[in-house]
């Protein structure tokens, strides 16, 4: 409420400037509408009287009004009267007296009455209906025109009534929300921070698809869908903590050294790395490996485990003899060697967890039979691939590698765009980097592969896979749930990716004065682009609350799930009797050669001591391994803890002692990450010939980061 003069002027102008418009448009209104009733009466009194009586009845009606006037009148008046084809004629008082006369008075006024109700109900509801044309066409006039882009609707029962129109609506409807026929094919994306309601969607696109007796894949990071949908009866899990696990068959599973070797991308992943020899190489020693080893009729994870990681370099070149491997592990090259076999060790030692899974009596299982015979039955299980926390980065390379393999297995069935297989990928950012995933995603629509991934924001996405790999990705999901991301960033992200509405905006402008020819209102629109949901409509979405982006020609719904718990129908997980190794002599061996080929490693980057001072481990964070006997001289030599003489000859060091160090900008993985420091440091180092420089360059000690550390 106001009382200044100021805004009392201005009301009251306006206020009274509408109201003369208002009366200005009712006034033309009411009449027509008046001229409009006296037309419909007329015509209905016309079809309901004969004329006959019409007209005696008015002779009537007016000699009933002579009647004040009967003493002054000298000589009454005759009217005609007609009566069936005759004239007559009475006086006026004979007309009141006559009944006929009296019968068609009556009649013509009843008719009248009922003639005029009737007339007044219809022009009632043509009034009502012109008001509402006049007020429908006024508010579209004020309303927004919508030109382009897409709408925001907060009724999913209305976007539902759309596609059901159009024939597009999906028998997969999510509370009240039809997905579009046939774009499960082009999947899926849910994005959104965690506790959202991710797992709640999969959660109820789950129990239709077990209803249709679909194949699915999932990925079960904390064993949440196992407790709730596992039948152990027709499903399959892969999980080598868990008493269920099948017994795998790495050597059925890829039955060609081609097979093999993609396997290892997702088992070895390349990394960010400016420099991809370490990962290649480890890729191609795994693969050659297993290749060699698939003639072996006794052959384990154990024995396979022992011939990569744990025999010496000579014995593995001899086991390598005669493929492209053997040059990785040759001897003139034993500090290059040496580090290639940290990086294998470090992704390939999760297959130890693969020990003795098929010591449970089990006949050996491939994902690749399981995919051709599932793919087509009209009730199919499921593939459950799961983790939990505690395991879930010892089993990493693993899940990934199993991941991968599902995938790429859509992609051998003969083509087929109504099968539909179903692959769950929740939280994608947490497994290794699965390089042919665009191009399996892309491909699979053919095969009736359906993908659902879900990530926390886009921006775990890029970390993993790059700028360019994650936009092929997120690309190819036509279907996408945001939930709430609380960082503006990323709200900012989900606001642009939503989509803009181009619309003209209604702007309206008032003119008045003391003069009321000065007094007016003028319309008009503008046209502008304008963000359907802002970045703080997605920070502020509530719980099991999200926006959905559908294909085609639909509007952005605003979402809310309802919670549907579920009973608990198996357990999350059945853990085997494993504590740290399943095979303690491999262990063992591991743990020995490792800290043999670190010992020859130092030796080989740290200069002797010509004063016959002895090198120690560096003290702080790295733990203590057995300390390099005495140097004593160029032509010194050392024996490793496991006894083993090295081939290794000290050198005096130069500059300082600084090859001790490990390059600048380089991991303790051996990557070289950041490529400027590295340069840097070459140059640097440069004080002897450039073969020297290169060996630097190349003979980089590598280090898992759960193992013995030591700086170097």
């Amino acid at each position: 409420m106001s009382l200044k003069g100021r805004d009392i002027t201005q009301g009251g102008q306006v206020t009274f400037m509408r109201f003369r418009m208002f009366l200005q448009v009712n006034n033309i209104l009411f009449y027509y509408v008046f001229l409009g009733w006296l037309g419909l009466l007329s015509f209905i009194v016309y079809i309901r009287l004969n004329t006959q009586t019409f007209l005696n009845g008015l002779v009537y009606w007016w000699s009933h009004t002579l009647i004040p006037f009967g003493s002054i009148i000298r000589k009454p008046p005759v009217y005609p009267v007609r009566y069936y084809g005759n004239t007559l004629y009475y006086t006026y008082d004979k007309i009141l007296t006559d009944k006929y006369t009296a019968w068609c008075g009556i009649t013509l006024r009843n008719e009248l009455i009922l003639s005029g109700l009737f007339a007044s109900i219809i022009t009632f509801i043509v009034v009502i209906g012109i008001f509402w044309y006049i007020g429908r066409v006024g508010k579209k006039a004020s309303d927004d025109e919508i030109t382009g882009g897409r709408i925001l609707e907060d009724n999913p029962k209305v976007v539902a009534r759309l596609m059901r129109r159009r024939g597009t609506a999906s028998h997969i409807v999510i509370d009240g929300l039809p997905i579009v026929k046939d774009s499960e094919i082009q999947n899926f994306a849910m994005h959104g921070t965690v506790g959202t309601g991710k797992s709640t969607l999969m959660r109820k696109k789950l129990l239709r698809l077990r209803e249709a007796g679909v194949p699915v894949i999932i990925y079960d990071k904390g064993n949440t869908f196992v407790e709730e949908f596992y039948d152990e009866s027709i499903d399959v899990m892969l999980n080598p903590m868990d008493r269920r696990c099948a017994n795998w068959d790495l050597w059925s599973e890829c039955q060609t050294l081609p097979d093999l070797e993609a396997v290892t991308e997702t088992l070895i992943p390349m990394g960010n790395s400016a420099d991809p020899f370490w990962q290649g190489s480890a890729r191609t020693i795994f693969a050659e490996g297993a290749e060699q080893m698939r003639g072996d009729k006794k052959r384990t994870y154990n024995s396979f485990l022992r011939t990569l990681l744990a025999i010496k370099l000579d014995k593995l070149r001899d086991f390598l003899a005669g493929t492209p491997a053997s040059t990785l592990v040759d001897g003139s090259i034993e500090k290059t060697a040496i580090s290639i076999r940290s990086v294998l060790t470090n992704y390939v030692k999760s297959l130890r967890y693969l020990q003795g899974i098929d010591r449970e009596g089990k006949k050996p299982f491939t994902i690749r039979e399981w995919m051709q015979g599932n793919s087509d039955k009209k009730r199919s299980g499921w593939l459950f691939i799961t983790s939990n926390q505690r395991h879930h980065e010892s089993l990493k390379p693993l899940i990934s590698m199993w991941l991968g393999i599902a995938s790429g297995n859509l992609l051998s069935l003969h083509e087929n765009r109504y099968r539909r297989v179903w692959f769950f990928y929740d939280e994608l950012p947490s497994l290794h980097k699965l390089p042919n995933l665009p191009y399996i995603i892309a491909e699979a629509r053919k095969y009736g592969g359906c993908f659902v991934l879900g990530f926390q924001s886009y921006a775990q996405l890029e970390e993993t896979y790059g700028p360019k790999f994650a936009a092929a990705i997120y690309d190819l999901l036509n279907t996408k749930f945001f939930f709430r991301s609380p960082s503006a960033a990323i709200a900012k992200f989900v606001e642009e990716d939503i989509g803009q509405t181009v619309r003209k905006r209604f702007s309206e402008q008032t003119s008045f004065g003391t003069d009321e020819v000065r007094d007016g209102i003028s319309y008009g629109k503008d046209e502008e682009r304008v963000s359907i949901v802002s970045y703080s409509d997605v920070q502020g979405l509530e719980d099991l609350q999200c926006f959905v982006t559908l294909p085609g020609k639909y509007p952005v719904v605003r979402l809310t799930l309802k919670y549907q718990p579920l009973p608990k129908v198996a357990e999350g997980i059945l853990e085997r009797d494993v504590k740290t190794s399943l095979d303690p002599e491999i262990e063992h061996e591991i743990s020995q050669q490792e800290s043999s080929e670190r010992l020859a490693a130092r030796k080989l980057f740290i200069a002797s001591d010509t004063q016959g001072k002895t090198d120690a481990a560096p003290a702080g964070n790295s733990v203590s391994v057995p300390t390099a006997p005495a140097v004593t001289g160029p032509d010194s030599s050392s024996t490793g803890p496991t006894g083993e003489k090295p081939d290794v000859t000290d050198k005096p060091a130069r500059g300082g002692g600084r090859e001790n160090e490990i390059p600048h900008g380089v991991s303790t993985e051996g990557e070289v990450v950041d490529m400027e420091a590295y340069e840097a440091w070459r140059q640097e180092m440069q004080h002897g010939t450039r073969d020297e420089v290169r060996r630097e360059e190349v003979n980089i000690n590598h280090h898992p980061s759960h193992e013995i550390d030591m700086e170097l």
